[in-house]
């Protein structure tokens, strides 16, 4: 096999059916009783899934572009005993909401929410369809009381971080490449077990992973409220979940989660003033917007981190010819595009 082969991605699309049969086609295989409801209040069923097996594991996403229908999902013993399948999945929902009455009083499941799904345990519920992400991992390389966690919501620190990682592996999923798979096997089975399982031992052994994926949870944390001024160690403590110890100790050799902060914000500023289409804006006016009301201390930073003014970046921005063609200069490893920068900062959309 080549190992610098891309993993590949199935797709499957409902709009290549009748649209009469495209609920039947979407729910047939997925190893449960279905039952639309009857208001006839929904789309018709206009949906997509892509997903790939990364070795052992399939992950996958589900995607709505309709307005999503309301139907129930059974999970009976008779099918338990047909199909033999003997894995747990783990399902993060990104939208819709879902209604469990699985064994005892009614569980809410809200977009935000991973969680556990046993699927040799019963499972009944009621499902208004929205776009989710779900790993299906075999039962036997996961800790034995796994199956405890059936129906449950992981709403630990860890639980947090192997949704966030999940996300992200499906975001990347047309990038990865063969061999990396053995390595994202073995960094997701660590963290799911110190997840359904939170003993000393196994948290110990995702250690590392752990403290990189809750870095990277801050950083994008950062990034997604960068410009709003109440941006402060204390609220992503709060909202992240993390001591002030913690957060110290996890940014302590990057000057702390302040100078990242600083840092981020004057590369967002620094996208800004490269921007030819928003020359217009004065100097101060972005200094103020990212957090610097002193325009004078505003310069100081960002000469210090970039090696040139604010004043320099603009009239760069500003010459009809900014690199020549072909232009490889290592100063532009963003490669130029700017689009996209803002909402949120560091994330370019297409």
């Amino acid at each position: 096999m080549d190992q610098a082969a891309f993993v590949p991605v199935f797709k499957f699309r409902t709009t290549d059916y009748p649209e009469p049969d495209r609920f039947h086609v979407w729910v047939k295989d997925m190893l449960c009783d279905y039952r639309l409801d009857d208001d006839g209040g929904h789309g018709p069923c206009d949906a997509e899934a892509s997903g790939a097996a990364l070795g052992p594991l399939i992950l996958s996403g589900r995607h709505w572009h309709s307005r999503a229908p309301t139907y129930t999902v059974r999970r009976t013993p008779r099918r338990i005993r047909l199909d033999g399948q003997d894995s747990i999945r783990f399902t993060l929902l990104l939208g819709g909401r879902l209604a469990s009455q699985t064994g005892g009083p009614e569980l809410i499941k809200g977009a935000g929410d991973l969680f556990v799904y046993d699927v040799a345990q019963i499972n009944d519920c009621k499902v208004e369809a929205g776009d989710v992400i779900s790993l299906v991992v075999p039962r036997y390389l996961l800790p034995s009381h796994a199956a405890q966690a059936h129906g449950q919501t992981l709403t630990s620190g860890v639980g947090r971080l192997v949704a966030d990682q999940m996300l992200s592996l499906f975001r990347n999923l047309p990038n990865l490449r063969m061999q990396d798979v053995p390595s994202i096997v073995q960094s997701m089975l660590l963290l799911l077990a110190a997840a359904v399982s939170p003993t000393a031992q196994a948290l110990n052994d995702a250690r590392g992973l752990i403290e990189h994926a809750l870095v990277d949870r801050v950083r994008h944390y950062i990034d997604m409220h960068l410009l709003e001024p109440d941006l402060t160690p204390e609220r992503i403590c709060r909202d992240i979940g993390v001591s002030r110890a913690r957060l110290y100790q996890l940014f302590k050799e990057e000057g702390g989660v302040m100078r990242q902060i600083t840092r981020r914000r004057l590369r967002h500023a620094y996208h800004v003033l490269g921007d030819p289409q928003r020359r217009h804006q004065r100097i101060a006016e972005i200094a103020w917007a990212h957090g610097f009301p002193d325009e004078k201390y505003f310069h100081r930073l960002f000469k210090a981190e970039f090696g040139h003014t604010p004043k320099e970046t603009l009239e760069c921005a500003a010459a009809p010819i900014l690199l020549p063609c072909g232009a490889t200069d290592a100063r532009w490893g963003d490669g130029g595009r700017l689009a996209g920068w803002t909402l949120p900062f560091g994330v370019l959309t297409n």
